[in-house]
């Protein structure tokens, strides 16, 4: 089954998705500073505390899609956010560090 599957997969080609990218938010969230991460963050914190307590008072199904939706938001945001500031100071590691040949010849 799986050869099966295999040689017909190779015979029709496979067709890559891949290209540009429009990023929008996430593009000018990328270029903007650490402390606009931070608010970012805390924003997408809020949204979901507020949804959290939409869903303790009123327990229905419109209040936990917003419950889950936001809790993935915020562990998207989460994430992005942490790679973000992880490259930020990678960069800023790497401008302060002296060149390879200072630090051999000293």
């Amino acid at each position: 089954m799986l050869t099966w599957l295999m040689t017909r997969l190779s015979r029709a080609g496979v067709r890559s998705r891949r290209g540009k990218m429009q990023l929008g938010d996430l593009g000018r969230l990328a270029r903007s500073g650490p402390a606009v991460w931070i608010l970012t963050q805390e924003k997408a914190r809020l949204n979901y505390l507020a949804a959290k307590e939409e869903y303790e008072r009123r327990r229905s199904r419109r209040a936990y899609k917003r419950l889950t939706d936001h809790l993935l938001q915020l562990q998207s945001t989460n994430a992005i956010i942490t790679s973000l500031i992880n490259e930020h100071f990678l960069e800023r590691a790497l401008v302060s560090a002296p060149p390879a040949e200072a630090r051999r010849s000293a």
